[in-house]
């Protein structure tokens, strides 16, 4: 009799605890779509943070570079008049006074608009505040329910030394066949540390110093921007067959906009080759 009653009795057990493993599984795959409802906030809000040039030049008055910060969820939607602090810290994460935000301010508080963006405008040191060049990160902070806070960082390098810097141009092609049309060729310059860090959203002027030519608005001094990766470039427009009376070159200068005493340049030789 007692054996009877355990084999009718096993059944809905298994059945039980199959339904209660499905169940769990469920909660998992739910979990990875959307943030808990009971589990921490602070992980469903996102903050970007990032600065503008990233690689400030110290020179006699040092530069300025705008950081911006984005505050949302983790839906895309914009958190508005949400307090963001601002500091500054080493590459060992100690707070460090070197620079300043706007206003003189070493530590700064601001409100994000109705984008949850922020903008704020800090100015790096000059040459005679610092020893050597530096790695320093920009924090922003935001005060969340209860003790969570929410952090992010951005580098900014700090160049002190000339020496650090690696500028370089060149021409494709650097032989041009001068006939009834303009020939073009364009001119790349590359901005860089001597580490390999690309220099992003720096000025690059170039100028024709010497031969006939323009660049392609019309001018023989203009620039360009550098982007992500340290290159800029504009196009150089040659004369025509008609326009030179023999073969000749062009001399073009590149110069990357830095702030004293890093004035740094290169020139280069384009071949102009007449049509007979």
């Amino acid at each position: 009799m007692n054996k009877t009653i355990i084999k009718r009795t096993r059944l809905p057990i298994l059945l039980v605890v199959c339904l209660s493993l499905l169940a769990l599984s469920g909660c998992k795959r739910d979990s990875v779509t959307s943030p808990s409802p009971v589990g921490p906030s602070t992980f469903a809000i996102i903050l970007e943070l990032s600065a503008s040039p990233n690689v400030l030049f110290a020179g006699n008055s040092g530069e300025q570079t705008t950081i911006q910060a984005k505050l949302r969820r983790y839906d895309g939607v914009a958190l508005a008049n949400e307090s963001i602090q601002f500091h500054v810290r080493d590459s060992l994460g100690i707070r460090v006074e070197l620079g300043y935000f706007e206003g003189g301010q070493s530590v700064i508080t601001k409100t994000t608009n109705s984008n949850g963006e922020i903008t704020v405008v800090y100015n790096g040191p000059n040459v005679n505040e610092m020893l050597t060049d530096s790695l320093i990160y920009i924090y922003a902070m935001v005060g969340w329910e209860g003790d969570e806070f929410i952090t992010e960082t951005t580098p900014i390098y700090i160049v002190r030394d000339v020496s650090e810097l690696a500028f370089e141009i060149y021409a494709d092609p650097n032989i041009l066949w001068c006939s009834s049309q303009n020939p073009r060729s364009t001119i790349k310059a590359y901005f860089k540390k001597a580490d390999g860090t690309p220099l992003a959203n720096r000025k690059i002027f170039f100028s024709v110093l010497s031969g006939p030519g323009n660049f392609s608005d019309g001018k023989t001094r203009t620039y360009a921007v550098t982007n992500e990766y340290g290159y800029a470039s504009v196009t150089y427009v040659g004369p025509k067959n008609s326009q030179i009376s023999a073969d000749q070159f062009v001399q073009v200068r590149g110069q990357p906009e830095t702030v004293t005493p890093f004035w740094i340049h290169e020139e280069i030789d384009i071949r102009l080759m007449k049509s007979y």
